[in-house]
This record gives structure tokens, sequence and C-alpha cells, in this order.
């Protein structure tokens, strides 16, 4: 009996130990970690937490089916979700280096899609790196040039573990070779996109694929602070998804947006012309595999917050899930992105963090990728170089509710050939493809097709003068060469002075 009350203790205590010993080893800092997932070319609709926020008309562009996209909805319905985000620039490769360096495209040195961008200019990875962060990417990058697909390329702007990501390519089947080396399934020197498609499985997808990347790196460094950028190429042409995902929308019928009829006049902007290429029966296929496309990434991402819960991790990391621009999917009867419509230039953006991020939040100002940088870096309580180093604005005061009134609600947008400075209701565009072209102001509110220029409506010259203004600042203030073009300082001085 005494033997028993003497082991009792000393038992319970082995166990507790055990058990302490086991969550240490799981996560032994404070520090948080970092998840950052990325989809290419996604509509924000096609999301329920965005739908949610929507009338019938706008959540319901395509008719009443839907994709449910449970995953992603419970990371909104517990974190934070901005309704304003934009792309920096409503292309890959300008919006990504954005997203990095906290730069806009023309000082990373990225004003289009393939360049490469500057590798001077410190990157989140970079700061996280020399703070103790294991730093690792898997998935499209898009950054460095002209290689397709270009894995691991030479310059890791400061991701440690790089041997996953890959420069360019919208490929479908992925696999791993003895040694380690990545590689596209049938690929060949120069590999076709959709044609192994149909061939892959759960395991080689690279959705699947790119998701089983990710969990390995977890598993790798879950005793340590993590920084993990997960880049999926979907829901990007070419339209492609593997079974059973390929048919779970084939029956079907699709409605086309109402824009995709409207008619266009002559002196429209470029930006708000159509092509009349996109035909209905086109669509039909493309948005059948869109949405499974949507589907199967909702459910990987269910994979990442179950992996997460499972380590113990899912309180303490900074879960991202956004794009890098749109696609408006038959909007205007356009496809694919490089307009200032939302569909084009409006990103999802859900930020989930229980130990950092009050739950529930929706964040109506606007903002672009150029202010992830400064955001996550204060989420996570790592000083970064210098302030002075980026170009973007830490959006946590938005999270906190402790902006006062000297918030501005007003973000910028910019492609070679137009230029916007939008707030969470108006846009203001100036475009230089058609000259002369009148600048334009949507108003989103009460035009959410954004097919009415209401620049010269008396009860919006205050709102036009005010995003003038700040358009000219931001030109001057970022040396952007668009708004530093002749034309464009003329329209935006005319425009002050109404």
């Amino acid at each position: 009996m005494k033997i028993q009350q003497y082991l009792l203790p000393i038992i319970g205590l082995a166990i507790f130990t055990s058990l302490t010993v086991k969550a240490q080893n799981r996560q032994p800092t404070t520090k948080a970690n970092l998840l950052l997932i990325i989809t290419d070319e996604h509509n924000f609709r096609t999301l329920g937490a965005y739908r949610d926020l929507l009338s019938k008309d706008q959540a319901l562009m395509w008719g009443d089916t839907v994709v449910t996209t449970p995953n992603l909805d419970y990371l909104a319905k517990n974190g934070v979700l901005f309704n304003s985000m934009y792309a920096s620039s409503p292309v890959c490769s300008p919006s990504r280096s954005s997203m990095f360096t906290g730069l806009y495209p023309q000082n990373a040195g990225v004003p289009q899609n393939n360049y490469i961008m500057k590798q001077d200019v410190p990157t989140l990875a970079d700061v996280l790196t020399e703070n103790g962060y294991e730093t690792g990417y898997g998935g499209k990058w898009h950054l460095s040039g002209e290689d397709k697909p270009g894995w691991a390329p030479k310059h890791n702007y400061g991701f440690k573990d790089n041997r996953f990501m890959f420069n360019r390519g919208h490929w479908k089947n992925l696999n791993i070779k003895s040694d380690g080396t990545p590689y596209v399934v049938g690929g060949g020197d120069n590999p076709n996109y959709a044609s192994k498609a149909q061939s892959a499985n759960d395991k080689t997808f690279t959705t699947d694929w790119l998701t089983n990347r990710a969990i390995d790196f977890i598993d790798e460094h879950k005793t340590k602070p993590f920084f993990y950028v997960l880049s999926y190429p979907d829901p990007h042409g070419p339209d492609k998804v593997r079974p059973p995902y390929d048919t779970m929308y084939a029956d079907v019928k699709f409605e086309m947006p109402k824009t995709f009829y409207k008619k266009i006049k002559d002196t429209d902007p470029l930006w708000q012309q159509t092509d009349p290429k996109k035909q209905p029966k086109k669509m039909q296929a493309s948005l059948q595999n869109y949405f499974g496309m949507v589907k199967l990434l909702d459910d990987n991402l269910g994979r990442l917050i179950s992996k997460l819960r499972n380590e113990n991790l899912l309180d303490n990391t900074l879960l991202v899930f956004s794009s890098d621009h749109g696609d408006l999917l038959g909007e205007h009867h356009r496809i694919n992105k490089g307009n200032p419509q939302e569909g084009s230039a409006k990103i999802p953006f859900v930020m989930h963090y229980p130990n950092g991020i009050k739950k529930g939040l929706v964040v109506h100002e606007a903002a672009n990728t150029t202010d992830w940088m400064d955001t996550f870096l204060s989420l996570l309580a790592v000083k970064n170089y210098d302030p002075a180093i980026t170009d973007g604005r830490d959006l946590t005061p938005l999270i906190n509710k402790t902006t006062g009134t000297k918030w501005q609600d007003v973000t910028f947008v910019r492609i070679q050939g137009w230029v916007g400075a939008f707030s969470d209701r108006y846009k203001l565009v100036l475009s230089s493809a058609i000259k002369p072209a009148e600048p334009w102001l949507i108003d989103t509110f009460n035009d959410p097709d954004e097919v009415k220029n209401v620049i010269h409506l008396t009860e919006n010259k205050t709102h036009v003068q005010a995003l003038a203004k700040s358009l000219q600042e931001y030109g001057k203030q970022f040396k952007d060469p668009v708004v530093q073009e002749k034309y464009f300082q003329q329209q935006l001085a005319k425009l002050i002075d109404n």
C-alpha cells in the first residue's frame, strides 16, 4: 500500500513531465509562425465569406450554384477579413514583388511580368530569417525573370529552403525524383500545362503536391518559429483540375455576368473594352473547372488547418490566405486580369491568428499588397531593418481600431497604361492607352457593376479632388513613372483645380 502511495505521485509526475516535454518540443518559443497561402488569379466572389458581404446579384454572378468554401470561411469567421484589399498591380509579377518587399512594383524593379526583382532590397524572408525563423517557399514565384519552370532560383531572396519554388508556369502534375529533385510529370523540355491534369491524383496534382510539401516543412520545423509561403498556381488558366473535381460542376448551367453583354462606347478607355472571342459556350467549360479548382484549394486549406491544430500550432500561427490578383470570369466580356474593376484588382485577404487578432472582424478601408510586409512584421512583433525601407503601411491600427481620424482611406493600383486611387467606395482611374482618355470615377456603392463614369456629377467633386491630390502625392513620393508622365500630370492638375 505504501509502495503504491509513493509510486502514484511519481507516475503522475512522470506523465506530467512527459506531456510537458512533448508540448515544449512542439513549440518551445513564444514567437508566432507565419504561413502565407497565395492563390493565382482568384475571383473573390467564389469564396463564401465574401459572398456573405454582397447583394444577391453580386454574390451570385454566375447563377445559384456556388463553390462552398468552409475552410476559408472558418478562417474569416475566426479572424479578420479585408473587404477592400487590392493588388498593387493586377498582374502576377508586379503584385508579388510588393508582397515580399513592401515596395510598389516600380521600386522593386518589377513594373511588368517576367522581370527579375531587385536583389539588393530586403524581403520579408530576409528579415524573418535574421530573426531566427526557419523560412521556406513552395510553388509559383514569378520574380526571377523568364525561366520556366525554373526550380529553386539561385537567388533565394531570404528563403533558406526554396527547393520547391518554381519561377513560372501553371503545371498540373508534379513529383520528386529519388534524389529529391522536383519535376513536372511528362514535362520534358517544354511541358504543356494541361496535358497531365487528368492523370494526376491526390498525391501528384499540383495543389495537393504543394500542400504536402508545406506539411513536410511544418513537420521538420514545428519546434522553431517558421515562415512558409505556399503559392498555388491555381485557379489560373488553363482551367484544368484533377478528378473528381473536374466533374463536380459538369452539369451546372452557368449564367453569364450582366456585364458580359454590355455595350461599349468608342470613347471608353481600353480597360473598359470587351474581347469578342469570349463566348458563353467557352465560358461554361472554364467556369466548371474554375469552380472545381477553388473547391480543391479549399479542401487542401482544410488539411493545413488540421495539421496546425493537431500539432498545437494553430493559435500561434499567423495564417494568411490571399491571391496575387483576380479574374474577371466573364465580367465586361473579359477573362483574366489587368483591369481596375473589382473582379480583376480586388483580392481575397483573410488573416487568422487567435493569439494576436480578435475574431470576426471585417475591415472595409482600402489597402494593397504593398502593405503586407509591414503588417505581418507588426503582428509578429518583429522589427524591420528600417521603417523607411518600405512603401507600405502597417494595417494593424485597422485591426485594433486605433486609427483615430488620421487614417487615409485610399490605396493605389497601377499598371503600364493606367493608374488608380481607390478608397473603399470610389475609384479614380486615369488611362493613357487611348488619348485623349477621360478620367473615370467609379462609385462601387451605387454602381457595383462598374459601368458608369460619374466624374462629372457635382456631388462627387470633393471626392475627385481628394483622390486626384492623393494620386499626385503618391506619384511624387513613390516615384511612379506612370503618374509622372506629363499626360497624367496635366489630367491631375485639371481635376484638382476644377
